[in-house]
């Protein structure tokens, strides 16, 4: 899966233009509700719980996001090696 590409379509939907990597949330013109919506989508898309919800996201920049939704992934597929393991052993 393409985080990238996913996210920036995701964004799409609130954000005319593609981000830059280095390009603040709120810069590219998303405010606090737009930027909490965008979590939830996010969300959802990817099947992962965020730990940085409003105040803390909103200052994130485009890499940052990228960067926090495949640190979320990768925790999601190692728990997801390591349960059948733990289920095995019990």
């Amino acid at each position: 899966m393409n985080v990238e590409r996913e996210l920036q379509t995701i964004i799409g939907n609130k954000v005319k233009d593609p981000l830059e990597a280095g390009t603040k949330l709120m810069d590219a013109g998303l405010d606090s509700l737009d930027v909490i919506e965008l979590a939830f989508d996010i969300e959802d898309r990817f099947k992962v719980q965020l730990p940085q919800i409003g105040a803390e996201l909103i200052s994130f920049t485009y890499g940052d996001l990228c960067r926090l939704v495949e640190k979320q992934l990768e925790a999601k597929a190692d728990d997801a090696l390591v349960a059948p393991a733990a289920t095995i052993s019990s």
